[in-house]
């Protein structure tokens, strides 16, 4: 089976994009881990598929991602970023904003003075009978049990303040964390470190996918957190991560914006 596809990145996150509006390859999860391997596959943090919609009356397209183990995933800001410069690219539409139907209901997505827009919907903090949340967070000089904050944007995140995120084991932590009990579906850990009043630096260990140089639900769930806890001012956030920087902005009404932008790598077919 030969499918085309389309290496992308944002901020370094970076995906394969796979179109299956006239072509449909239902790939299996052991095939999507197969292409996620970076030395015997493509390699990339998630798989990007773009479909017709269920509801083509209410949404444009279909926007399921797949992480590299293969799982599928309810949400990802910067692959959203990658979805609508595919789209725009190949002239697929010419449509702004477009609005995508997702695992967990839709976003809308624009460009604006050069950087890519998404509305990453609305989003919930805390826990349902939540717990303390207090972990082990890990480094080379010492273990330190640090209180984390629950972050729903549309897939589960834990964020953690930190003196400094270059310290912090994110790898060890991150897969202590991600094997609790209290995430029976598992959970994406981010380590936020305050810069200033309007600006953060992050580290993400992502759910399926590990160690990745830029999550972009995670920027806003960092983010989410620190105007929670009163860490910054105003609803503008800077979000430095290993891959770059983006931005994020928050509204009274729980919703929140992501800003940034994405681009091609290379173009390809491979035999699976």
């Amino acid at each position: 089976m030969k499918i085309p596809f389309t290496k992308m990145q944002a901020i370094g996150n970076d995906f394969i994009v796979i179109n299956q509006i006239d072509q449909v390859y239902d790939l299996s999860q052991a095939q999507i881990a197969k292409l996620a391997d970076r030395h015997f596959g493509i390699g990339f943090d998630q798989l990007l598929i773009i479909e017709k919609s269920d509801n083509p009356t209410a949404f444009d397209y279909k926007y399921r991602i797949f992480n590299a183990d293969g799982s599928e995933v309810e949400h990802c800001g910067n692959g959203a970023r990658c979805f609508y410069e595919y789209i725009q690219h190949h002239k697929i539409s010419s449509k702004n904003p477009i609005t995508a139907e997702t695992l967990n209901g839709s976003i809308s997505l624009t460009k604006d003075d050069e950087l890519i827009a998404v509305d990453m919907g609305t989003y919930s903090i805390g826990m349902k009978n939540e717990p303390s949340l207090f972990f082990d967070i890990f480094s080379d000089k010492k273990t330190e049990e640090i209180q984390g904050i629950y972050i729903d944007v549309g897939n589960p995140h834990i964020v953690f303040f930190v003196d400094s995120v270059k310290d912090v084991d994110a790898v060890r932590t991150g897969k202590s964390i991600q094997g609790s009990s209290l995430f029976p579906h598992s959970v994406n850990v981010g380590f936020c470190e305050i810069i200033n009043s309007n600006e953060i630096k992050l580290v993400v260990y992502e759910r399926g996918s590990g160690l990745t140089l830029g999550c972009g639900s995670g920027a806003c769930a960092a983010s989410i957190a620190a105007i929670h806890l009163k860490k910054v001012e105003g609803s503008l956030v800077k979000v430095n991560m290993p891959g770059g920087s983006i931005y994020t902005q928050a509204f009274a009404d729980n919703h929140i914006l992501l800003k940034g932008d994405a681009s091609i790598v290379f173009e390809g077919i491979i035999n699976l």
